[in-house]
């Protein structure tokens, strides 16, 4: 049994030892990277967004957005991957959520060349994150 468990042992070793390491520090690079086209179209690409996503998209009532900044997802941090595009913050007003309707829920948009490529829904925490020590930044909402 010993010899099992040790062999057993050896084996997760070996394997834990083998992965790469991701360096935590890692960021992308921001001042070469392509952003895409600016979208000036942003609050379209929202309200066609919300109107395919809510059950009621008339009641929707998008009270603030913010302009657009330039920003990045990781796509595979072990090969240090990301994509670049533009966010934007609304708050959005008349959410239906389990029955009733919300005065107004704050989501995050990233937007890369015309398309919505990713939302969250910032009213829960771990939404709030986008990579390692990079959270979300909706200071500049209207």
């Amino acid at each position: 049994m010993k010899k099992y468990l040790s062999i057993a042992s050896l084996v997760c070793l070996l394997a834990a030892c083998s992965s790469t390491p991701t360096d935590p520090n890692w960021r992308p690079d921001m001042v070469g990277a392509n952003f895409g086209k600016y979208p000036t179209n942003y609050p379209e690409l929202i309200k066609q967004w919300g109107s395919n996503h809510f059950d009621d998209a008339k009641a929707i009532n998008y009270v603030s957005m913010s302009s657009p900044r330039e920003e990045y997802l990781v796509e595979d941090s072990e090969k240090q991957q990301a994509i670049f595009g533009y966010s934007v913050c609304v708050n959005i007003g008349g959410v239906k959520s389990e029955g009733y309707y919300k005065p107004f829920k704050k989501y995050w948009f990233f937007i890369r060349n015309g398309k919505v490529i990713e939302q969250r829904d910032l009213e829960y925490g771990y939404n709030k994150v986008i990579y390692r020590d990079h959270k979300i930044n909706c200071d500049d909402v209207n």
